[in-house]
């Protein structure tokens, strides 16, 4: 190249010399000038190819790999420290290759706002770690003496502190579709029946239809069917005290959204997620207020083991028809209806107690002696049934829930002697509450979730929730000709008020005040006489506040 241009610039110079006459002596010297300029130029042309070409051949040496000198005749030494290097270089990559398989394999451990769970890498497997703990203090006001003396006033006594409850949570899912749950609680030591209080497995392969099996809440009571650690008031209202606690038994249930929704799945015995959903199981059959066994307060004696024919039958439908309607106010609108029928055979009743206070005001183990003879042992022996139409609507930080229950057994006494063995009951009870966030975070039949968690120093309080609620129960005045009406009322009504303050999602303070008055007996007797049945003054009206401190999580 350096050729071409110097034979180009001698051309041109040539040119210049011989066919164009030079005029002067001055165009002669500008014409050299000018051959002098075109040659430095070409120099610096030179200089510069020639580091490019420099730079170019640099840069084919650094891409090129460096192979190293072959052996033309290896020793076996270093034959044998080859095959020693592959073997371990192919080791490092079959561990690699594990090492990369297993971790993908390994459970993922979470301990976030959802509390404690371990999930499998293909997330079919899940067990959720969690815990339920209450503390109360319970102090009656006034002077109860009736309320106070020797009326078995349950696992406490007046005035005291107290563990409610005390229970471990575990719970989750296997292969996606099988869940399960198993809550001890270590505070019922008055019974050890009630040392398990949920132990089931729920097979959620359809959401149009699972199978629940073991021991849980029958879905039944609405209130009743609402978590321990979510519920308005520290206790539940009379309409509780006519429907089963807990249970063994087989359901089938299932939810249904609206139409074009997917239906989501809600294992146990509550599904309040979707827009329609239904409940149909058996149970062994536990009576009013009851768990397996019999009631904690009572004897456990042989004739609550042995009933072996106390089947209980028990259906729900519930609806929340304005999901997804648009109508904002309404879709937190719920209503329902569930019932349940059996035929026991000698189960032992359960005594019925005040909400609050946890008093008893009912006892079937106190025979009327007064004008009907002994009747020994009354127990439940023959149909029974009971009807339980339910309602909520929650809006906003309002909250809003109601519940009948009507509930009909036949009562059987065991003394041939007694003037009366066999009569019909249908006790009744009702709710209405009301509660309202004044903190203005949303109030939900799951309960409260403050937006901001207590932080006095920076301005957050946590939310505080006001309640209000009315119940009462009224006993079948033929009742009366089996048990005694000294220590029995016909009637009570409870008013109760409460406020809950919510530290953060996890602890609460509650503090309830409730008021009870009773009708139709429980008091002192006056003459004597078939006639004194009718003159047995009312118990003393019961007061009561308590505070609880819960931790759930």
């Amino acid at each position: 190249m350096k050729q071409i241009k110097r034979k180009a610039l001698a051309s041109l110079i040539n040119l210049a010399l011989l066919g164009v006459p030079v005029a002067n002596a001055a165009d002669s010297e500008a014409l050299e000038r000018r051959i002098r300029e075109l040659e430095s130029r070409l120099a610096k042309m030179d200089q510069l190819e020639a580091r490019l070409e420099k730079l170019d051949k640099a840069a084919a040496l650094s891409a090129r790999p460096i192979d190293p000198p072959p052996l033309t005749n290896p020793s076996p030494e270093v034959i044998k420290l080859t095959r020693k290097v592959n073997t371990l270089e192919r080791k490092l990559e079959v561990q690699d290759e594990v090492t990369t398989g297993a971790l993908k394999k390994l459970p993922v451990f979470d301990a976030g706002e959802n509390g404690f769970r371990i999930t499998s890498a293909d997330k079919k497997n899940q067990l959720r770690i969690g815990a339920t703990i209450q503390t109360d203090y319970r102090n009656f006001l006034g002077d109860n003496p009736d309320a106070w003396t020797g009326l078995a006033l349950g696992p406490v006594g007046p005035d005291s502190i107290f563990l409610r409850q005390a229970r471990i949570v575990l719970e989750g899912y296997l292969l996606k579709d099988i869940y399960f749950k198993i809550m001890p609680d270590f505070a019922q030591t008055s019974n050890t029946a009630n040392m398990l209080p949920d132990a089931y497995v729920d097979y959620a392969y359809a959401t149009q239809a699972s199978l629940l099996v073991g021991k849980y809440k029958p879905s039944i009571g609405l209130e009743r069917l609402q978590s321990d650690s979510n519920t308005a008031f520290l206790e539940r209202a009379f309409p509780t005290n006519l429907a089963p606690n807990r249970d063994m038994g087989i359901q089938v249930h299932g939810g249904f959204a609206m139409p074009g929704y997917k239906a989501e799945t809600a294992p146990g015995p509550i599904d309040n997620k979707n827009a329609f959903t239904y409940q149909v199981g058996i149970t062994n059959g536990t009576g009013d207020s009851g768990n397996p066994y019999g009631n904690g307060a009572q004897s456990t004696s042989s004739t609550s083991f042995t009933s072996a024919n106390n089947k209980e039958f028990d259906g729900r439908i519930f609806a929340q028809p304005f999901q997804h309607s648009g109508y904002s106010w309404l879709e937190g609108f719920g209503v329902g209806l569930s019932g349940s029928f059996s035929s026991p055979d000698k189960l032992v009743l359960n005594n019925q107690r005040t909400p609050l206070g946890q008093t008893q005001f009912i006892y079937y183990d106190a025979p009327n002696t007064i004008t009907a003879g002994s009747t020994g042992v009354i127990t439940a022996n023959g149909s029974s049934n009971r009807i339980y139409p339910q309602a909520y609507w929650y809006k906003g930080p309002f909250g809003l829930m109601g519940e009948y229950v009507a509930s009909t057994q036949t009562l059987n006494g065991s003394d041939p002697t007694s003037k009366v063995n066999n009569i019909t009951q249908t006790n009744t009870a009702s709710q209405v509450q009301v509660s309202y966030v004044v903190t203005g975070e949303d109030n939900t039949f799951e309960g409260v979730k403050p937006m901001r968690n207590f932080d006095p120093f920076k301005g957050s309080w946590g939310a505080l929730q006001l309640a209000a609620r009315w119940t009462e129960l009224n006993v079948d005045s033929d009742t009366f000709k089996m048990i005694d009406p000294t220590r029995s009322a016909s009637k009570a009504t409870a008013g109760t008020f409460g406020a809950n303050w919510f530290l953060n999602k996890y602890a609460l303070i509650r503090l309830d005040y409730e008021y009870v008055s009773f009708e139709g007996g429980a008091g002192t007797k006056t003459g004597s006489g078939e006639a004194s049945k009718y003159n047995i003054t009312n118990r003393p009206s019961e007061q009561v506040l308590s505070t609880r401190f819960q931790l759930a999580f």
